[in-house]
This record gives C-alpha cells, structure tokens and sequence, in this order.
C-alpha cells in the first residue's frame, strides 16, 4: 500500500500534515500493526493536535514505543515494529474492539 503524506492549509494558514495507511496486522498483544512507517511521523507530536483515526475510533499523539501509558489507555505509538502501532495498554485492542486487518488509519497533525 503507498504511503502518502500531503500538505494543505486551513483558513488560518496553519499547515496541516496527514499521512493515510491500513491496519497490516495484528501483533502477538493485540494491537494494531499499521503500515506507517516509524520515520513518516517524527514531528508529529504528543498532544492533543495530533489525531490518529482508525475505523470508528480515535486517539491523540503519537508517542514513543516506550510511552509508559497506565493500563487500558487507547495509544498510538511508533512500535518496535518499526510502524505506527495502535494498542490499548494491557487489553487486546482486536479483540476489544473487534478491529481486523484492512481497516484504514490516518494521522493528521
């Protein structure tokens, strides 16, 4: 799947990046394996700003693998995998959910 990072302008001038993938697999705890390459999101940030939407849900920030997120909070991440990782701590977020491979994500920051 091509991966693909645009820039638009609001009415503000902000600039706005958003890059649009799939869920690529389900890994060994249940999270969402995205094909986002790690690299695509180093300045997108942790805070409210950034939205990484999947399905029908969404989250905010992309935060690093070791992001020290409390039990059962919903978090992206730039996984070990070396791809964007969507997972709630603790929980199978595919089984939770019933999230499967296929289903797109994107991030806007």
């Amino acid at each position: 799947m091509a991966k693909q990072k645009t820039l638009s302008k609001t009415k503000n001038t902000t600039p706005t990046n958003q890059v649009d993938g799939v869920i690529e697999s389900i890994g060994a705890q249940g999270q969402l394996i995205t094909s986002i390459e790690n690299g695509i999101l180093v300045d997108a940030g942790q805070d409210e700003s950034v939205s990484v939407m999947f399905g029908a849900h969404t989250t905010v920030g992309v935060y690093p693998e070791d992001h020290g997120q409390p039990e059962a909070t919903l978090v992206a991440s730039m996984g070990q995998s070396g791809f964007l990782e969507i997972e709630i701590v603790g929980v199978s977020i595919s089984e939770m959910l019933g999230i499967k491979a296929g289903g797109p994500v994107s991030v806007t920051w």
